[in-house]
């Protein structure tokens, strides 16, 4: 539709536009890029852009790798490997071995080496029962287990020494105490000949206290 008026000094322009969709020129609906370019008009494509900017974004964020941590890294599987072929070496020559059955140990010559030694289970079976028959109704009181400790080490030390063979020395050790929520480990070293020495030990408690006893039994020539 074209209008061209002129009304006193003013001049309409001309006019031009489509009343629907229809008549419309496909070729006209997307310019080409040639002429966008001949116009002046910067072409942009902004697929290519985005992915430019995300293959940079992804070349910064990864780290650089140095040549010192590869080298690091290869120089520690190495050095696993290698004790991993040690370790499989070293089960394979213990499974192999037999076990040494000792039959008749022989003692050294510096050792005594008595003739008759000291029963150990027997001592350790008296001075089980004798702890529950002693200590089965005792309540736990600092004063009255102080005393009860000393009397009840001569006590042992009589009873055991009728099992004892000559030329051997007790040593009683005993330790009385509450019995609360904390734990307690009697530790004990010596030093002594394996061959004619020997120690018994023993532990009783009940709902307030426990006892643990430690019976040496040293030779002497």
């Amino acid at each position: 539709m074209n209008l061209s008026r002129k009304l006193g000094d003013m001049k309409l322009s001309k006019v031009t536009f489509q009343a629907t969709t229809k008549d419309r020129d496909p070729t006209r609906a997307k310019e080409s890029p040639g002429s966008l370019a001949s116009r002046g008009i910067p072409i942009v494509n902004s697929q290519q852009d985005d992915k430019t900017q995300k293959s940079a974004n992804t070349k910064q964020s990864q780290p650089p790798i140095s040549l010192k941590g590869l080298l690091t890294a290869q120089r520690i599987t190495r050095e696993l490997k290698n004790r991993a072929a040690l370790r499989r070496k070293t089960r394979a020559r213990t499974q192999h071995r037999r076990s040494v059955i000792i039959i008749n140990e022989q003692a050294p010559d510096t050792s005594a080496n008595p003739s008759q030694k000291f029963p150990h289970t027997q001592a350790k079976e008296l001075i089980d029962d004798f702890l529950e028959t002693k200590l089965r109704d005792v309540i736990y009181d600092p004063d009255l287990c102080a005393h009860l400790t000393k009397d009840l080490c001569e006590d042992i030390k009589r009873m055991v020494r009728r099992l004892t063979p000559p030329r051997y020395k007790l040593i009683c050790n005993m330790a009385i105490g509450s019995k609360s929520q904390e734990d307690v480990i009697v530790t004990s070293q010596c030093l002594w000949d394996s061959h004619s020495d020997n120690v018994t030990s023993c532990s009783y408690e009940n709902r307030t206290l426990f006892c643990v006893v430690l019976v040496y039994t040293v030779y002497f020539e």
